[in-house]
């Protein structure tokens, strides 16, 4: 006679200790437990050690005055600025390289991708050659080669001068840049924002409307004339008003004796060579990827499309690409990360970025404290990078990336 199982030990009429469910969360409980119990008895164990050797931490001197200049800083800066300000100009600083870098890199990663494939041989072979040369060669050597090129530029006196108001030499990039007017720049900027959303929406309905019917709507060309259109709108009314443009544009110049340039805006070289590092070298894994995610598409897709009468572009970007897009998002996630990370290495290239700042820090502040708000800003940019590829595959139903 079959003795019987109390109901609080069973689960969906299934005793616990046989229930898979059951089973997974409590190993996962127990998995936790010790994970937590190891990180507090580490940190338990750091903190008597640095109390015994009477190693300085906190994060009372973040009130301080820094007292130490920052060669390249996007954010006004003065050496009277605390230490926190300063955290801020570095991050700021690493976040503005990672940022373009990966725009960059992933423009150019998607061409030389797309090259990869193609049917001449000449440039499918160059660009294997790209993604083998720059792949497997070292960043920071990249670094150092890029950084050497650019100091050999010639000096001030003898700057290259490009059309547009560009200038090239030893000590960087200068180009026209935009200045603020005051309170119509921030008005217009949001005006902007609104028509950029508006842009959005009228393509995606131009979009479905085309879908639903079969007619021409061109909705790449209705949302960017929509955003333009209101860009200019909201600007001509705005300088109707205040009687001044919301920006007005900084052109560089030679001038004095020495033939400085001044106005516009300067991309010192150090940061330069540290763009094209990261650039040309993200962009071979991302050219990989991109590849990759291309042949993973049906060829019997290809061959659909061109009985349709579309043409290998049209095919490309509306057939093939977005379904490749789900096989090149994780990874290309991945890179985003891994370029983010690797501007720390722009110390090395006399870029003023979080860690070399930060080590300049630890000179009269806590180094473990420094370097822990080193990890939190590290660890914060890598997963904002994983929100946005989660959200895009959550978006399109594929797996996210982990």
């Amino acid at each position: 006679m079959t003795q019987q199982i109390p109901q609080f030990l069973t689960y969906q009429n299934i005793p616990v200790w046989r229930h898979a469910v059951v089973i997974q969360w409590a190993a996962q409980l127990v998995s936790a437990f010790v994970v937590v119990g190891l990180v507090a008895a580490a940190a338990v164990n750091l903190t008597s050690a640095i109390n015994e050797r009477d190693i300085q931490y906190g994060f009372s001197f973040l009130s301080r005055e820094y007292q130490t200049p920052i060669g390249d800083h996007l954010l006004p800066y003065d050496a009277s600025d605390t230490f926190l300000y300063a955290f801020v100009v570095a991050a700021t600083n690493t976040l503005f390289v990672a940022i373009i870098g990966v725009i960059l890199a992933t423009a150019l990663g998607i061409a030389v991708g797309v090259m990869r494939l193609s049917g001449n041989w000449l440039v499918a072979k160059a660009a294997m050659a790209y993604v083998e040369f720059f792949r497997n060669v070292p960043l920071l050597v990249q670094l150092f080669f890029w950084w050497v090129i650019l100091l050999a530029l010639p000096p001030i006196r003898e700057t290259y001068t490009l059309p547009g108001g560009f200038f090239i030499n030893n000590r960087g990039l200068s180009f026209p840049s935009a200045t603020a007017s005051g309170a119509e720049s921030w008005i217009w900027a949001l005006l902007a924002l609104a028509c950029i959303v508006a842009g959005v929406i009228v393509s995606r309905r131009q979009a479905r409307r085309e879908l639903e019917t079969g007619q021409a709507s061109y909705p790449v060309i209705a949302g960017w004339g929509t955003a333009l259109l209101g860009g200019a709108l909201a600007w001509i009314i705005l300088s109707l008003i205040s009687g001044a443009s919301p920006f007005t544009l900084s052109i560089p110049e030679q001038q004095g004796r020495f033939l400085n340039i001044v106005g516009g805006h300067t991309f010192k070289s150090g940061m330069v060579a540290l763009l094209i590092g990261l650039v040309m070298y993200t962009a071979s894994f991302i050219a990989e990827i991109v590849r990759a995610g291309i042949q993973s598409v049906s060829r019997g897709q290809t061959e659909a499309a061109r009985a349709l009468g579309l043409t290998p572009l049209g095919t490309l970007r509306t057939i093939i690409f977005p379904q490749a897009l789900r096989v090149i998002i994780p990874p290309l996630i991945s890179q985003c990360l891994n370029l983010t990370k690797n501007s720390s290495l722009g110390i090395a290239v006399g870029y003023s970025e979080l860690t070399g700042i930060a080590q300049t820090m630890t000179q009269t502040a806590p180094a473990i404290s420094i370097f822990l708000l080193i990890m939190l800003c590290y660890l914060a940019m890598s997963l904002t990078w994983s929100l946005i590829g989660n959200i895009y595959n959550w978006r399109i139903g594929a797996p996210t990336s982990r």
